[in-house]
């Protein structure tokens, strides 16, 4: 493979915080890398390092940024898309604010100039064919109604507004910065599809696992100022980093009984210390810092804290034959629920399915417009929410937990210094003392969750908890959650994180609530058929539409039959793809097992080809599908 762009002595720091410390990596044309690492440790960063908008410190030797080829352009797509600037855009023409010169020429249009060499430029500038991808990408995101203003869209239509910018682009490498927040289920794996059928290079930095596990075969991890590559799905990465996690344990364990006997020693009176060997003082600091590094290298764990309120009742919430209508416009029937206080729910669901609504009604904020419902008497219900309330950024994370006093008093009346409590949520004592406009969007993300989990309640309802996150942070979470004893509903899409919590799941579809028990990875079957129905519906709409317009397409049709080497071809073939799809379950096993302690030269080309042949056996195995359903057709 070709290489791209390579970086060495990559300095950058922020005050005194060190964001890269001689940091290098090198991208190959066709890589599929996942960016990951702590909110706060420069993946946004080194994006904008990519895109030449920030620049490194100067240092000796001198940062290269090499590129193999000039003329390859490279196309971030932010997390935020610029509304303010761009507001007489509508969603048809939006595209346009991530094109300087097309935006200019398509300003002159619209004022009026109408000259022949304007419309030119804006086609040699490729402009017409972006839009047209793009518009059809945005259809195939369902989203619609191309005229309306892009000032009043929802998260998740700017979302798709911006997946399909990024999609469109004819940038050789892309850059996606935490694209599928505000997303539905049906979207992201749309956008994922996408991905995996790329053939573009792209970067992605994402909280979404299953996002990562599927579509990318690199993985960046920025940590500690130098940027780690592995050759690899994050899956893998997590495997290698356990292995990794087992030996450093074994080195802490040696490293901390040689320090117990050089702490002894270095203690020795005042009259030792004149005959002390200065190398054995270096190599005493020396295992201090070795120590120092593989704790910190360690997995943190997390005491998040979350409180409830003790109620002896099982039954939390019952409704029976509920409806509930806005105005006119019906938003959910049939609903008949029993929350008790053991269950952890995933509610799932279209953005505007009615998934908040349904909360406000458990929570007696919405009155049902029909049916019955009970709640325990007195029954709180906490909602961390997307609108987070916002804080202030001239206060520190301490000022903000304590309120001025150096005990946080939870809910179940107990107390915890701030400084402790704040590093449960993973908060450094020199980050608790830092004014918040200096932290990450993730940092700010995570006091908001400190500030929220002070409380105690009966039910605790999780808004999309997960969104600007960094992967280590929700994982956390996820742990937590996990060992909660009391009630817990998560609004989410975070397909992993919603099967590593939840005990059973609320799908809102057509106005009703279906409830399957499991996490996603349950209910996924069910909501690939219900993709598959609307499909085949709208294929039918278009065959019925084409007919009526052309009577003559009836008779004129051909129904093709099989010959006889395709009916002799089609009773084997069943039996290969089980055979193929049997060597690509082994495929995977042996790299699932693989053993990345000690990697070499050698391992790392026992690795590539393992993942090579995994890769061929899936081609052929999808070969082998097409083949199958081609010959199926003709069989109905």
């Amino acid at each position: 493979m070709s290489q791209l762009i390579s970086l060495k002595n990559l300095n950058l720091s922020f005050g005194e915080k060190i964001i890269f410390d001689n940091a290098e990596l090198a991208i190959n044309k066709g890589d599929k890398i996942g960016l990951i690492g702590l909110n706060g440790q420069g993946k946004s960063t080194l994006f904008n390092i990519l895109t030449r908008s920030i620049h490194p410190d100067i240092s000796t030797p001198a940062f290269m940024y090499d590129q193999s080829n000039e003329s390859f352009d490279i196309f971030l797509i932010p997390q935020e898309l610029n509304i303010k600037d761009y507001s007489d855009l509508s969603i048809e023409n939006y595209y346009l604010a991530f094109y300087p010169e097309l935006y200019s020429l398509h300003r002159e249009i619209e004022s009026g100039n109408t000259d022949a060499d304007v419309f030119e430029k804006f086609e040699a500038l490729g402009g017409w064919d972006i839009q047209n991808n793009y518009i059809n990408y945005l259809k195939g995101f369902d989203l619609n109604d191309h005229e309306r203003s892009v000032e009043n869209l929802s998260g998740g239509e700017k979302r798709k507004m911006a997946l399909s910018i990024g999609l469109s682009s004819k940038a050789e490498f892309l850059l996606w910065d935490e694209p599928t927040n505000h997303l539905d289920i049906a979207t992201i794996e749309r956008f994922e599809e996408e991905l995996i059928n790329s053939k573009k290079t792209y970067m992605i930095i994402s909280h979404d696992r299953y996002l990562l596990n599927h579509s990318v075969d690199k993985i960046f991890h920025i940590e500690r100022g130098k940027i780690t590559s592995f050759k690899g799905t994050y899956l893998d990465y997590l495997e290698y980093l356990e292995q990794r996690e087992a030996e450093l344990m074994k080195n802490l364990d040696k490293l901390e009984n040689k320090q117990r006997r050089e702490l002894a020693w270095m203690r020795q009176g005042i009259k030792a210390r004149r005959t002390r060997s200065k190398k054995r003082v270096e190599g005493f600091h020396h295992i201090n810092d070795a120590i120092s590094d593989i704790k910190s290298r360690s997995k943190k764990t997390v005491d998040l804290g979350l409180l409830h309120s003790g109620r002896k009742s099982k039954v939390l919430v019952q409704i029976e034959e509920g409806e509930f209508y806005y105005d006119e416009t019906l938003i959910l029937k049939n609903l008949n629920i029993l929350l008790t206080k053991k269950d952890k729910i995933a509610l799932i669901g279209p953005n505007g399915a009615g998934k908040s609504t349904l909360i406000k009604i458990l929570a007696e904020r919405l009155a049902l417009s029909s049916g019955k419902q009970k709640n325990a008497d007195g029954l709180k219900v906490v909602i961390f929410d997307q609108n987070r309330e916002s804080l202030d950024l001239e206060k520190t994370p301490l000022e903000i937990i304590g309120e001025g006093n150096d005990f946080v008093i939870l809910g179940d009346g107990s107390r915890k210094h701030v400084t402790s409590y704040l590093k449960n949520f993973l908060f450094s004592s020199d980050q608790v003392n830092r004014p918040v406009a200096t932290l990450s969007g993730g940092e700010k993300n995570r006091l908001q969750l400190a500030m929220f989990m002070k409380q105690s309640t009966d039910l605790w309802v999780f808004d999309e908890p997960t969104n600007d996150l960094d992967i280590e942070t929700i994982e956390l979470l996820e742990k937590e959650l996990k060992a909660y004893d009391a009630a817990i509903i998560i609004i989410g899409h975070d397909r992993a994180f919603l099967d590593n919590t939840c005990n059973s799941t609320w799908l809102i579809h057509n106005h009703e609530l279906e409830m399957f028990e499991g996490g996603y990875t349950q209910v996924a079957p069910y909501l690939h058929a219900l993709e598959l129905e609307k499909e085949l519906l709208k294929q039918g709409k278009q065959k019925n539409i084409k007919l009526k317009t052309d009577p003559e397409n009836i008779s004129t049709q051909k129904i093709q039959k099989m010959n006889f080497k395709e009916k002799e071809r089609f009773k084997v073939i069943e039996t290969e793809i089980s055979d193929m799809e049997t060597a690509v379950e082994l495929a995977k096993e042996k790299l699932a097992n693989f053993d990345f302690t000690a990697m070499n030269s050698s391992k790392n080309k026992a690795f590539d080809e393992l993942s090579q042949d995994k890769l061929e056996l899936e081609s052929k195995l999808e070969k082998l599908y097409e083949e199958w359903e081609e010959l199926s057709a003709k069989t109905e």
